[in-house]
């Protein structure tokens, strides 16, 4: 196996002996001047095929011990979905992860708008999240709200095999809304990056759940109330993506509009 390019001390980019890209993950790998070859293969602990190039610069974001609690969890998905899953759930698994613990430690808590519609329609994946939810607890020494059991089997659905080809509709109102935020903030949006793969991921979760709310929680219209107060730009921006859904019959909750003003910080972060 050949390095052509570390990430960081234990992940690199490799070629495999087909000359077919790959990220490595081993004990050291990362040290080394590249190129360099790997005689010794049992050196390398994991790879993955196939991974989007935008997710590569959130590894060095992510601790190595919520790294490995999300190839732990996304070990025990494969054993247990019979569809394919694809390599990039573990980065954007890992990324979610480290997002929520350093949420909940703030005293927030992520909604979960979908979790009725999650419970029913995917019960398998539900239960995975919750199996999930353990692990992290247990390798990590968090707690994570129960609702995060949705949250994370929405990852899971997400990386199921999908046919794109009946969600044109979709793809037209995502690109709507990512230009409603363009141009409010005037901001450049880079679609090669992993922050708008993140954003756009969201914006599919909530084109799962049209026209179906639920009241928010009372700790949840407390952060809302907060969260509008201190992001009042980011509030606004949503309004008007509130106003164009509304023309495409989605009625958004304040749930959802609180999830949004998350995700839009992070997007211009």
């Amino acid at each position: 196996m050949q390095v052509i390019k570390k990430v960081n001390n234990n992940i690199a980019i490799c070629l495999d002996n087909n000359n077919k890209e790959l990220i490595a993950i081993g004990k050291g790998i990362g040290y080394p001047k590249t190129p360099y070859k790997i005689d010794d293969l049992s050196k390398i602990e994991r790879t993955f095929y196939d991974i989007e190039p935008s997710y590569l610069e959130l590894i060095n974001t992510i601790p190595e011990q919520v790294m490995n609690v999300s190839i732990k969890v996304v070990d025990m998905v494969r054993t247990n979905i019979d569809k394919p899953i694809s390599s990039n759930l573990v980065f954007t698994l890992a990324d979610h992860i480290n997002f929520t613990i350093k949420l909940v430690k703030k005293g927030m808590i992520l909604p979960a708008p979908l979790k009725y519609d999650i419970q029913n329609l995917y019960p398998k994946e539900y239960e995975l999240g919750e199996k999930a939810l353990h692990i992290i607890s247990k390798d990590l020494s968090v707690l994570l709200p129960r609702d995060e059991a949705c949250n994370i089997a929405l990852h899971f659905i997400n990386a199921q095999a999908i046919d794109t080809s009946s969600h044109n509709n979709d793809h037209i109102i995502i690109s709507d809304i990512v230009d409603i935020v363009s141009r409010y903030f005037k901001l450049y949006i880079d679609k090669t990056g992993f922050n708008y793969s993140r954003f756009v991921t969201h914006l599919q979760y909530l084109l799962k759940n049209k026209g179906d709310h639920k009241n928010i929680s009372s700790v949840n219209k407390s952060m809302f109330k907060s969260v509008t107060k201190e992001y009042p730009d980011t509030f606004k921006c949503v309004e008007k993506i509130s106003d164009y859904l509304t023309h495409q019959d989605i009625v958004l909750s304040d749930e959802e509009k609180l999830y949004l003003i998350l995700h839009i910080n992070r997007l211009r972060s």
